[in-house]
């Protein structure tokens, strides 16, 4: 009876377009140790036309994880534009004379989430800042440096796990963002058991205390965790770290980028002999001193996707639908022709376990992606055989190098893959697979779904 219930399970997912020379890889790829009891879906349509090639309960909502990122750099591509920049301008105010301002430095924040990030190395907001400030003829400021609406409210997506919220991966996206809000801790480590010795934190985090409680342990794997929330003072670093290390590197979510770019720019000024007093001024007329504007929404995206950069796609999603994040996705796949039924969205990175997509949908867009020749998305895909997060897939199919493009998504239990085929026939195939609860190891796995798709090729 059990084997019976199972197979009618199968039955009704699968798909009765289905060619027989793929139903066997189905099958196999199904069958695959660990997946035997996972939730799986599985899209793949052609290209050119949108036919159905294969299809594995294209309906179940599943968890996406960083595949989710195809929404929000689709969805600000097509209404912002590729060549769309953030700008963030810069003010004085008051007198300025004899190299004295009576006022202050402004930066407004407009959510640009570039500013001097480890993506863009060539681009610095802080010393084109500082250049600016020189050029004016500025040796001292009487008042202060102020980010204006930097502090409009903290975005914290809805079900984040609360020990992601402070790790690097999970920086939240603030009105104002710098160094991809991102710290770093350096730890000293003897022998296992043992205490570790925190060496710095880097940058410095004005008003936030570091409380160290890591232990050394035999474990070659980084199991250090940072807890604390974007409004508290202390953050509480646990877990493990390699032992016998001379330097061991943990990174953090820097809470108050505004208060860690202040801090950086007035050390930099008065190195270059320019103090800033800290009085109290009141702002008076306004004048500008710099604008900057972002690297285009084109190479923002192509960062997003390539890197699975978080911050990134949460600025994306804010760009493109503000506080309607869900209802303008909905609305706006429905205008493209894509059935955007059975969606379930927390965020728009993919870091909430809680959002719910079928593969229908991924795959539905990637095929009008295609047919418009949407180039800045397309280029934003990891490529096999160029970047390394595909390589696993690969390992037991080389073939896909080179023919397999496509975002990946992880997390805990969760692997995930969206992207195109290229037939050596030429024909293009776009795919989802989604696949959630897997008990296998993570190599095992990609290797069964690298076989999956090499069976199209």
């Amino acid at each position: 009876m059990k084997g019976r219930g199972l197979w009618l399970l199968f039955f009704l997912c699968w798909t009765w377009s289905v060619p027989a020379q793929n139903q066997s890889v189905l099958q196999q790829l199904l069958q695959t140790k660990g997946l035997k009891q996972a939730a799986v879906g599985i899209s793949v349509r052609a290209v050119a036309d949108g036919r159905k090639v294969l299809e594995y309960c294209p309906d179940m909502a599943l968890t996406p994880a960083s595949v989710m990122k195809l929404l929000p750099s689709w969805l600000a591509l097509r209404e912002k534009g590729e060549k769309y920049q953030f700008r963030t301008p810069v003010y004085y105010s008051g007198e300025l004379k004899d190299g004295v301002l009576a006022g202050n430095i402004i930066v407004v924040s407009q959510g640009d989430p570039t500013l001097d990030s480890r993506y863009f190395p060539k681009r610095s907001f802080l010393q084109d800042l500082v250049a600016a400030v020189e050029k004016k003829g500025i040796r001292r400021i009487q008042g202060k440096v102020i980010i204006e609406g930097a502090r409009k409210g903290v975005r914290i997506p809805g079900s984040w796990p609360w020990e992601d919220v402070s790790n690097y991966y999970a920086a939240l996206y603030l009105p104002f963002n710098y160094k991809d809000n991102t710290f770093t801790l350096q730890f000293r480590s003897g022998e296992a058991g043992k205490p570790v010795e925190l060496i710095s934190v880097t940058p410095f985090l004005p008003g936030t205390e570091v409380r160290n409680e890591v232990v050394a342990a035999a474990d070659k794997r980084d199991n250090a965790w940072i807890f604390g929330g974007p409004y508290s003072p202390v953050l509480y670093v646990k877990g493990t770290i390699p032992a016998n290390r001379a330097v061991f590197r943990v990174k953090g979510a820097m809470h108050d980028p505004a208060a860690v770019f202040v801090s950086e720019l007035e050390t930099v000024l008065l190195k270059n002999n320019i103090c800033v007093e800290q009085k109290e001024i009141t702002s008076g007329e306004r004048y500008e001193l710099l604008s900057v504007g972002s690297p285009s929404l084109g190479e923002i995206v192509f960062h997003t996707n390539k890197s699975s950069v978080n911050l990134f796609a949460e600025a994306l999603g804010c760009l493109a639908a503000g506080d309607d994040w869900s209802v303008r996705v909905e609305e706006t796949l429905k205008q493209a022709g894509v059935d955007a039924s059975g969606m379930v969205l927390k965020d728009a990175c993919g870091l909430s376990p809680m959002n719910a997509i079928p593969a229908r949908v991924f795959t539905d867009l990637l095929v009008y992606v295609g047919q418009q020749r949407q180039t800045a998305l397309l280029n934003s895909l990891p490529q096999a055989g160029a970047d390394g997060g595909l390589a696993g897939y690969c390992h037991a199919s080389p073939e896909l190098k080179n023919r397999l493009k496509a975002k990946t998504g992880s997390m805990a239990g969760v692997r995930c893959l969206a992207g195109f085929v290229t037939r050596k026939s030429g024909e293009q195939l776009a795919f989802t697979i989604l696949i959630n609860h897997y008990t296998c190891t993570t190599a095992e796995l990609q290797r069964a779904v690298g076989k999956f798709l090499n069976s199209f090729l």
